[in-house]
């Protein structure tokens, strides 16, 4: 059960896993990572929060002030004290809905936070520290080497002179401060804890008191890397470990059940407006397979009218690299326009987690992104959509369904219209990831054989071959736009407009414009595909802000 919770002037999100009957054991709060480790491990935490409610515990995953969909400016100076402040407030939110019993669990960067929190929280009965990162400045430290190892580095800008960005979350200096001053406490005043490390930090110093203490239990775990810090778009949790904590909870915390009852709240104020209006955040369940959204809007506005659909990025659920679609959904909502940002199945918070792969370009994938557009039932010259890579192929192909006034498509690599399962996991080169396939010589020559088409073919015969869906000509997707009416805008990172260019995007923009269908292509001076980069990010909400007020001037 999705809620938001805690105080009124900046209402935390969280999604509350209730047991069966409603009879708790004990309550959990589960403290996320940050950044991008917290989009990477969502599903897994996810699952690992149905286990637990299987076995009679009352689960909170929720998301800390200022990430997420929780409110707040991630930028604040106060991030870390309100970090540690929302887990405070999780706490007390399962205690005041009926649980006796409360037990933290942090992952990565969440251990450090919950340790140092429990310290503050009267009657924590367990802490499990997954993978913990117990000394901020040696994790600071590496979260900025690995930012700039992904996205080349970014100096702080004349606009944000004062920002810290790490990889899926942009910290103020006097944040970053706080954070590199976190180290793991040498005592954890709780009744007992379970700290599980990958054997490479078996001897970390810091742990080495909580190591000694009598209510500490330390293990050996594996297969971290790949789900944390995955290599690609593929996440494999570490179902052994999932398992191991779910034992330990199970022997760790009280058999006797007591009644559970939390109060669910499904809108929160996001902001207050100069002119005394709101812009508020509502949960709503979209389509026969009631896919999980979020719709932002001014108090008052009425749904139906100018709408901007969000569809999320390959397997992140909703919230975007860099928190960047709440904060660009909240900035767009109050120009006056609904703004809806989504979960496909097998994603986020729509359905029940597995460890089932959930293949981007499925049928299923696809009949989500239609289901979504025809649930929120807005004609189409009321309709901009955007995404990021798949979610600008989803957007192209929504509207060619259903039609749309317009489409910003953000570092798109996929061209065709004809899509099957497993097309951006093959670009992407994760399909031996996905499918445990190792690589052929038959794929090493067709990765030749393609390369020559696109050095040797002439534009004709590439495009031909990009309408039966054997290439990725960019004409065959533009010109299925505008035949069906709807204005479209590309936005590339540099890495982006080189695969445009090498799939001789000109040329088709060149065809196109000779009948006045040329799209509008804007060139990102930096960045990354994935837009982990901040001054890229920076640079779509301002896109967007100014998109949206030019294509909805007279509707608003």
């Amino acid at each position: 059960m999705p809620t938001w919770f805690g105080p009124e002037q900046s209402r935390l999100f969280g999604v509350v896993h209730v047991p069966a009957g409603s009879a708790a054991r004990a309550g959990v709060v589960i403290c996320p990572p940050l950044g991008r480790q917290h989009l990477d491990t969502y599903t897994g935490l996810k699952l690992l929060a149905q286990r637990l409610c299987a076995n009679g515990f009352a689960v909170l995953r929720f998301d800390y002030s200022g990430t997420g969909d929780s409110m707040g400016d991630q930028g604040r100076d106060s991030a870390i004290d309100d970090y540690l402040e929302s887990i405070r407030t999780a706490v007390a939110y399962l205690c005041a809905s009926g649980v006796r019993s409360v037990s933290l669990l942090g992952l990565r960067a969440g251990s450090l936070l919950a340790a140092t929190a429990a310290a503050s929280i009267t009657g924590v009965d367990g802490l499990v520290l997954w993978d913990p990162a117990t000394d901020g400045r040696r994790y600071l430290r590496e979260q900025q080497v690995l930012y700039k190892m992904t996205v080349g580095g970014d100096e702080p800008s004349e606009a944000e002179p004062d920002m810290v960005p790490l990889l899926g979350i942009t910290l103020s200096a006097n944040a970053a401060a706080a954070l590199r001053a976190l180290k793991m406490p040498a005592v954890v005043e709780s009744a007992s804890v379970l700290v599980l490390t990958r054997p490479e930090l078996s001897d970390d110093r810091r742990l080495a008191d909580l190591r000694a203490a009598d209510n500490c239990t330390v293990r050996e775990i594996t297969g971290q890397p790949e789900f944390v810090e995955p290599p690609s778009i593929v996440v494999t949790i570490p179902m052994a470990t999932v398992a191991t904590i779910e034992k330990w909870f199970d022997a760790n915390l009280p058999s006797e059940t007591v009644d559970f009852r939390p109060v669910f709240a499904d809108s929160a104020v996001a902001q207050e407006l100069s002119d005394g209006r709101s812009v508020t955040e509502s949960i709503v369940a979209l389509g026969p397979n009631r896919l999980f959204a979020i719709r932002t809007a001014i108090s008052g506005v009425a749904e139906g009218g100018p709408t901007v659909l969000f569809h999320n990025t390959a397997c992140e659920h909703r919230v975007g690299s860099g928190r960047i679609w709440p904060d660009t959904a909240r900035e767009l909502a109050a120009l006056g326009v609904n703004v809806v940002r989504y979960d496909r199945r097998g994603v986020g918070d729509t359905g029940i987690a597995t460890t089932a792969y959930p293949w981007i370009h499925s049928a299923e994938a696809k009949a989500d992104v239609t289901d979504v557009v025809e649930a929120l039932d807005v004609p189409s010259d009321r309709l901009m959509m955007t995404g990021i890579c798949s979610g600008a192929w989803n957007s192209a192909y929504a509207a060619l369904r259903h039609g749309a006034k317009s489409v910003v498509l953000l570092n798109i690599l996929l061209y065709s219209v004809r899509r099957t399962d497993g097309a951006s996991e093959r670009i992407a080169k994760v399909t031996d990831a996905v499918a445990g396939d190792q690589p052929t010589e038959d794929t090493s020559f067709w990765k030749i054989v393609k390369q020559g088409l696109r050095n040797w073919l002439p534009y004709q015969g590439w495009l031909v071959l990009g309408r039966l869906g054997y290439t990725q000509a960019p004409e065959v997707l533009l010109r299925a736009l505008a035949k069906r009416g709807v204005e479209t805008e590309l936005v590339l990172s540099p890495s982006d407009f080189e695969w445009y260019e090498g799939h001789r995007g000109p040329i088709g923009a060149k065809r196109l414009a000779r009948r006045g269908w040329a799209p509008k292509l804007t060139l990102a001076p930096s960045g990354d595909h994935a837009v982990l980069h901040r001054g890229l990010q920076n640079l779509i909400r301002r896109y967007l802000v100014d998109a949206v007020r030019r294509e909805f001037a007279d509707q608003r």
